[in-house]
């Protein structure tokens, strides 16, 4: 099959996803825009991942410009010319608000990914323009895939859609062995600072950590709206910035463990980073969250710091055993064979129901079953 996938932000995920359709067999090309906003404006690191991309088999369209220039035109319209040329099977797209990308992938059939069914606490609500836009995906769209069970009966309550919704999990590419625990007790918060991310819940329940084990360090690394919620202490690293992915493996291999305290989520692909490398991972009973954890143990009530405290305290001090054990989870459930794979059985069983092929697809095990 050809698969173009197709997307404005989550440049990140749709790369991995695209160069995992590639290492199933499949001819695979993506749809993107040109901005570095997801790579803390670094044009250099979104040009090395598409350069990795393009070495890999992926064929690679770039759309430049705003959507409301008129400078923009020229290259919409080459772009337009090489996918009809081109002739996607399928194209797959993550959610976004470019009507450009609408009008650049007509024509061929559409699965839609909805990453985030709701707005977060915090985010705006859609109107105008981008709600118009997110409608017209949703019509496109033959299958829309999410990233959990709550968040599939979330989009079904809410009568968005009448066709059918298929749960996928977040993929990503899974170490073979654990981080080693490190000497020094330090719990990792990673991601955008966001009010739904919980990071005062955090800090109160790391005053709560304290009283028991005042050595621990709480590392905060990211930004955003909530940056000025951090305390000046000694007991918080606090790196107030977009961390470039050279400098995420020393972050990551001194963290003890890791905590996504959200108030507010739908699923967390920081949570999945830590996960793939196998650090314990503390998650709140929101949205999609606790699906990511194999053990009820790491999952805890939003907006309590006391319970917090106390999982973080429970699980400090741990061994190589639990490690193993959250990788391996990780492994089975989210990684990038495993989900690549989910994804060519929904391609191939749309195109079957369309009469572009012939036979049906050989059914792929459930989350379920591989669990």
């Amino acid at each position: 099959m050809r698969v173009l996938v197709t997307c404005d932000f989550l440049l990140k995920y749709a790369a991995a996803q695209a160069a995992a359709l590639a290492g199933a067999g499949e001819d695979v090309a993506l749809l993107c825009r040109t901005h570095a906003a997801e790579f803390g404006g670094d044009e250099g690191e979104r040009r090395a991942l598409l350069v990795e991309l393009k070495r890999g088999g992926v064929k690679v369209f770039e759309m430049s410009g705003r959507f409301r220039s008129v400078a923009a035109l020229p290259s919409m319209v080459r772009t337009r010319r090489m996918i009809k040329e081109w002739k996607p099977d399928v194209v797959h797209v993550h959610d976004n608000y470019d009507p450009r990308l609408l009008l650049l992938t007509r024509g061929f059939p559409h699965v839609l990914t909805i990453h985030d069914p709701s707005p977060h606490l915090g985010a705006s609500e859609l109107f105008g323009l981008r709600a118009r836009f997110r409608r017209e995906w949703f019509k496109r769209a033959r299958n829309i895939v999410v990233h959990g069970e709550r968040l599939r009966e979330s989009l079904i309550a809410a009568k968005e859609t009448s066709v059918p919704v298929i749960v996928i999990p977040l993929g990503v590419s899974s170490w073979t062995s654990p981080l080693p625990v490190p000497d020094q007790p330090r719990v990792l918060f990673f991601g955008r600072l966001e009010p739904y991310k919980g990071l005062r819940v955090l800090i109160a329940a790391m005053d709560i950590v304290w009283r028991t084990c005042p050595k621990v360090k709480l590392v905060i690394a990211g930004w955003g709206s909530e940056a000025h919620l951090v305390p000046d202490v000694p007991r918080i690293e606090f790196r107030n910035e977009y961390v470039p992915e050279e400098q995420l493996e020393e972050l990551f291999a001194a963290a003890s463990i890791a905590v996504l305290p959200y108030v507010d989520a739908s699923q967390s692909a920081a949570g999945l980073e830590t996960l793939r490398r196998g650090i314990p991972t503390i998650v709140t009973d929101v949205g999609s969250l606790p699906e990511i954890v194999d053990d009820a143990a790491l999952v805890v009530p939003p907006d309590e710091p006391a319970a917090l405290a106390r999982t973080i305290l429970m699980h400090l001090d741990h061994d190589d055993v639990l490690r193993r054990r959250v990788l391996e989870y990780t492994r089975l459930r989210s990684s990038w064979e495993a989900v690549a794979s989910e994804h060519v059985a929904l391609y191939s069983r749309l195109l079957v129901e369309s009469g572009a092929l012939p036979g049906a697809p050989k059914a792929v095990e459930s989350r379920r079953e591989l669990a």
